[in-house]
């Protein structure tokens, strides 16, 4: 496996390339694709997937964290990006390829993102989730926990972490 970082946490910038932005967005928008058991409309799929644009994903990457995942053939398998909200750093995504998925990469690229926010001095740690079963699974897994309730209108619910 290879992990590859983009760092621009610390006001460093590192662009990220078009190509590997649309490589993420389209992971992103497969993922949530992939996960949807009935919870979400095609309507809101889209809704949810909204920032999975390669512009949206090198805006969002120039002030924040991603690492992606890739294969021993270069393909991309997962990624895990922090955002800015406001002044807060938050967990805006971590994705696995399905046929990849309950492997531990998931896991790994959760890890990364963790050690890192702990770096920059942060002692919690906020995530915005789909309303996926197995999402609330994960973060449940690593320590988080739910925050409020969400509706059927909601399209995320957040989980919170202190580190």
């Amino acid at each position: 496996m290879i992990i590859s970082v983009t760092d621009n946490l610390e006001g460093k910038i590192e662009p990220l390339s078009y190509s590997d932005a649309a490589k993420v967005a389209a992971l992103i928008r497969q993922s949530t694709q992939d996960a949807n058991r009935g919870e979400y409309t095609p309507f809101e799929l889209e809704k949810l997937n909204a920032f999975a644009t390669p512009e949206k994903i090198q805006d969002e990457v120039s002030s924040g964290y991603l690492v992606m995942l890739s294969n021993d053939t270069g393909d991309l398998i997962g990624c895990a990006m922090v955002v800015r909200s406001g002044k807060n750093l938050v967990i805006k995504t971590i994705d696995v390829k399905t046929n990849y998925s309950r492997k531990g990469y998931g896991s790994l690229l959760y890890n990364r993102c963790e050690k890192r926010l702990k770096e920059v001095g942060l002692n919690e740690i906020e995530v915005e989730i789909p309303k996926f079963p197995k999402s609330e699974m994960f973060y449940k897994k690593h320590g988080f926990v739910k925050t409020g309730n969400p509706t059927r209108e909601d399209l995320y619910f957040a989980m919170f972490k202190y580190l």
